[in-house]
């Protein structure tokens, strides 16, 4: 057994660079493709694991335990949801997901070569970067072969998304290994591909990022410790202050003239406000916004009160699994900025984490659902291959 444990370790790792090489393309062209590419991602990651022993996690108990209660809670809220059959499918396909993401999360200290998985993640973004450029300038010249829905420019939005992710931490890895001009080229390619791009949230969130990764690498552990209490504390309050934003004429006035799209989410966030106090405690159940009485009523021409979810990773954990849901919600946040706080990084890349953090935080409190699958698979594959490249920032760089 013994002797075939390196030739399946090198698989596995060959699948991890290739979901690497893949994932931004994906996200690009077919984002969708990014929940199956996470599920073969966590198979190989659990490969490299078996191949790799010892198989104990300690880090990984607390979150681990958090995930599980949260999924736990999630399936049991289908005994008193208002859709059964919905609740107790998205319950499955968490399960999956979340066995996915804690893999990856535990694989990225097996992987061997670091270096070389980061070129592959390197390279799948510079492809993304160019398709997303080609299919925006050419009005959907490739997206028109894998869909038969007319163009819009919202269609990149998940590349942006990835890009305002993956640009800080990108371009820290590159600083720390003495790659002062190929860091500025990238991130220079990245940023300006994120603002050239339609999606409003990628820019803002990486607007956002930019003076949270400054104060992260002035103080680190103070500030970790302070994100992660106004983060939980942000979650827990979300019923109290979100939905009243609407009830303000001057903010509510201000919002809707910036973009139609936002004041209709200031209104789906009072809507969600209303159904919270129905059920503070058990919610709705898991997944069950779009079947609350009431959100397919129509408020202005092609405006729901509440289409498919709230557009808040809070508000929607709030109203479909109450206070128990919010609160381990909560405590992943929380646990997360801790853990960075404490990470032994260098300087440089934990700040550039840290606004990475922030950016994917602040992209979940306004966009999409919290439960999508191609958003949670990336979201996992994102926490891997920032795991990984810590792993590669941190090697002396060569003279």
């Amino acid at each position: 057994m013994s002797a075939l444990a390196p030739p399946a370790s090198a698989w596995c790792e060959r699948g991890l660079n290739l979901s690497a090489l893949v994932l931004p393309p994906l996200l690009a062209l077919v984002p969708h493709g990014a929940a199956p590419l996470a599920g073969f991602a966590g198979i190989c990651a659990a490969g490299l694991i078996a191949a790799n022993p010892p198989y104990d996690f300690p880090a990984l108990r607390l979150p681990a335990a958090i995930l599980a209660a949260l999924l736990l809670w999630g399936a049991l809220s289908a005994a008193w949801s208002i859709d059964l059959g919905r609740s107790l499918v998205m319950a499955a396909r968490l399960a999956g997901l979340f066995a996915a993401a804690l893999a990856l999360a535990a694989a990225a200290s097996r992987v061997a070569e670091p270096r070389r998985l980061t070129l592959f993640l390197f390279a799948g973004t510079a492809i993304g970067i160019a398709m997303a450029g080609y299919d925006l300038a050419s009005a959907g010249g490739l997206s028109r072969y894998v869909s038969i829905r007319v163009f819009a420019a919202p269609r990149l939005n998940q590349i942006a998304v990835w890009l305002a992710l993956f640009v800080l931490p990108a371009s820290a890895l590159l600083l720390c290994r003495g790659r002062r001009l190929l860091a500025l080229v990238a991130a220079a390619a990245m940023t300006t591909t994120v603002y050239a791009l339609d999606g409003t949230t990628a820019k803002i969130a990486l607007s956002l990022s930019l003076p949270v990764a400054v104060l992260v690498y002035l103080r680190r552990r103070a500030v970790c410790r302070i994100a992660a209490a106004l983060a939980m504390l942000a979650i827990l309050t979300a019923p109290l202050t979100l939905p009243q934003l609407a009830r303000l004429p001057s903010v509510f006035t201000l919002v809707d003239a910036f973009k139609d799209s936002a004041g209709h989410r200031l209104m789906i966030w009072s809507f969600t406000g209303h159904r919270i106090a129905e059920r503070p405690w058990a919610g709705w159940g898991l997944d069950s916004a779009r079947a609350i009485p009431g959100g397919k009523v129509e408020i202005r021409p092609g405006q729901d009160w509440l289409p498919l979810h709230p557009h808040d990773a809070a508000l929607q954990l709030w109203v479909e699994l109450g206070g128990p849901g919010a609160a381990l919600f909560a405590f992943v946040i929380g646990l997360l900025w801790l853990r960075l706080g404490a990470a032994p990084w260098p300087r440089l890349y934990v700040a550039a984490a840290g606004g990475s953090l922030f950016a994917a935080t602040a992209v979940a409190s306004s966009a999409w659902g919290i439960w999508q699958e191609w958003w949670l698979g990336t979201l996992g594959l994102a926490l891997f291959v920032i795991l990984v490249m810590a792993r590669a920032a941190s090697a002396t760089p060569p003279r």
